[in-house]
């Protein structure tokens, strides 16, 4: 049933993204430090949404190795 939800919910996340696309579909200016650009909206949420993944998962990775390290300096100094 768990299972279920969860294939549901990303299903409807799916949903809504394609909803979201296909409404906005009118052209903005991104200004950036050095280039400026017209985009479309859906572009500009996809773009800063895929840098959100991207820096949350190497967040999570520096964690887990920090995480890692302390459990292998922690053995290390049990042997000697």
């Amino acid at each position: 049933m768990r299972r279920i939800l969860f294939i549901l919910f990303i299903l409807s996340l799916i949903f809504l993204g394609i909803m979201f696309g296909s409404i906005n579909q009118q052209l903005t200016e991104l200004n950036l430090l050095i280039v400026s650009m017209p985009l479309r909206v859906v572009d500009i949420a996809l773009i800063f949404l895929l840098l959100g993944i991207v820096l949350g998962m190497l967040i999570a990775m520096l964690f887990s190795l920090q995480r890692k390290a302390k459990g292998l300096l922690k053995k290390s100094t049990d042997n000697a």
